[in-house]
């Protein structure tokens, strides 16, 4: 792992902010039904939102990451998300829990492109795979530290718990990370650049599945705990749930990721990682256990560690290397916008079904992923087939 000492700086930095956001995360949708009070609905809305507003912030990142440099632009968005999760933690009313989760939501589209787009800059091209696997790595460590720390406390308080963590690493951020687009000069792109690539249609395409994918991935952190509230004595072992599938991320993403994923073609990739994810899923209908919850959950990690790395890999070879940035951004907005309406459907599902009460909603997820399996196969590219 001969990587310059700028992507082991941005790698910590990954590291922190998935603990502050997943201080969060796994008890979300339970601290705004039990803290908050709002209907499966509301919940939906309030997370959705968050989720939509992603590509806004993918936006914003876009032109400022390529403006000035992914160090400031990372600033700014832990700005955001600190000031989010603490509005969170104030609030009690409906709107504005959306309001401020807007706000958390543009500052996680801020953060996930500038970070791709710096990793990229500065990671050499045979090495961007695994760069992007040991991003997945370091995720999972902090991710795996918060889930301990939810053992200990699931209540409100874990909106300023996370809001201080962003603080501090706004601050350390600001004299340990390198300037500019890893001690370079970022390229200046006029505005009117970002529809040049709109006219690459198999990226288009590309970002057409990865709203897919996305809307079908963000539905564990939004059904597991809301199952869980219903079937399981103690919510705070869903932190456990969290930790374990880090673990099992960290001992086996580098593994996965040198036999297989530089070695396969990349559709398949993205298919078996689908195929992990949808059944991940729809277990949840059927599962009425911690040791069942802890399956659905492994199931679900392992097929995201064969599609993440892949996908941002994928943007990374099909960008043009001088605007990097800007299509990350246009990746993320992609996946905010599948984010989102997954949210906000499968929150209309669950009200009109129930989380237990038939298994309707956990076909509809199967059958989902296996509409995403089938888009996938049309993708472009590599001249290998499947």
């Amino acid at each position: 792992m001969k990587f310059k000492k700028e992507i082991w700086l941005f790698l910590a930095s990954i590291f922190v902010v998935h603990i502050a956001a997943y201080l969060i995360v796994p008890i979300f949708p339970i601290l705004l039904k039990t803290q908050k009070g709002l209907s499966t609905t509301e919940i939906g809305l309030v997370i959705g939102a968050g989720s939509f507003f992603i590509q806004l912030g993918s936006i914003i990142a876009g032109i400022l990451s390529d403006s000035i440099g992914s160090k400031y632009t990372m600033i700014i968005s832990n700005t955001c998300q600190a000031i989010g999760l603490l509005g969170m933690g104030l609030s009690n009313s409906f709107l504005t829990l959306i309001l401020f989760s807007i706000l958390n939501g543009i500052g996680t589209g801020i953060y996930i492109p500038s970070a791709k787009a710096a990793i990229s800059y500065i990671a050499a091209e045979k090495n961007r795979t695994i760069a992007f696997s040991l991003r997945s790595v370091a995720s999972h460590i902090g991710i795996s530290l918060a889930g301990l720390l939810v053992l200990f406390s699931a209540t409100n308080q874990n909106f300023y718990y996370g809001s201080a963590v962003y603080l501090t690493l706004l601050v350390v951020s600001w004299f340990i990370l390198p300037n500019d687009c890893g001690n370079q000069p970022c390229p200046t792109i006029p505005l009117k650049s970002y529809m040049e690539i709109f006219k690459n249609k198999s990226f288009v395409y590309f970002s057409f599945v990865s709203a897919l994918v996305w809307s079908l991935h963000t539905q564990l952190a939004f059904l597991l705990p809301l199952r869980a509230e219903v079937v399981l004595a103690n919510t705070r072992v869903i932190g456990i749930i969290w930790t374990t599938a880090s673990i099992a991320v960290i001992v086996l993403q580098p593994i996965i990721s040198r036999r297989f994923l530089e070695r396969q073609n990349e559709k398949l990739s993205i298919i078996i990682g689908a195929a992990l994810i949808g059944v991940g899923i729809a277990l949840l209908g059927w599962t009425n256990s911690f040791p069942l919850f802890l399956a659905c959950g492994l199931i679900f990690i392992v097929g995201e560690m064969f599609m993440m790395p892949t996908l941002d890999g994928l943007t990374s070879i099909m960008a043009n290397p001088k605007m990097l940035g800007a299509y990350f951004a246009v990746a993320n907005f992609s996946a905010g916008i599948g984010g989102a309406a997954g949210t906000f459907a499968s929150g209309r599902i669950i009200d009109v079904y129930g989380i237990t009460e038939s298994p309707i909603p956990w076909i509809i997820y199967g059958c989902f992923a296996l509409a995403v399996i089938f888009m996938v196969r049309f993708l472009v590219v590599s001249t290998q087939d499947i």
